[in-house]
């Protein structure tokens, strides 16, 4: 036999349950360390956590960066030195930000080249090495 619950139940149990994931979700953040990077920029009394007046150095820090970022990005990309960034300057700086991001990936391509044909030269000297004590204990 189907018993039909009543609409408030069924949004009270839905809203308990999403309030107990959002508890363990928060809990989680909380119980998180913050990496050794994050120490290293923002830990500023060096006593292994990042305090609420560190968390607002940093967030200060960061505003201050993207500010100077885009100040310089005004400066360079601003042809009719309005102030503002038009849909044709914009293109521009997108153009240049994919030449960068291209210029990058070869950069990291050529690296990685680099490292796996040393692995191979280090590989066959490993090789010509046991190649050797074989002949040598051949003999």
């Amino acid at each position: 036999m189907k018993t039909k619950l009543p609409l408030s139940f069924c949004m009270l149990t839905l809203a308990s349950l999403a309030f107990v994931v959002s508890g363990r979700a928060e809990e989680g953040k909380a119980d998180k360390a913050p990496s050794k990077e994050m120490l290293k920029k923002y830990d500023s009394n060096n006593d292994g956590m990042i305090s609420a007046e560190e968390k607002e150095a940093g967030k200060a820090a960061a505003k201050a960066e993207r500010e100077v970022r885009r100040q310089a990005e005004l400066e360079k990309y601003d042809e009719n030195k309005d102030g503002k960034i038009n849909k044709n300057e914009r293109a521009k700086i997108m153009a240049d930000k994919e030449a960068e991001m291209q210029a990058h990936k070869a950069e990291m391509a050529a690296k990685k080249a680099e490292r796996e044909a040393k692995k191979a030269e280090m590989e066959a000297k490993k090789a010509e090495r046991k190649a050797m004590k074989g002949e040598k204990d051949s003999k």
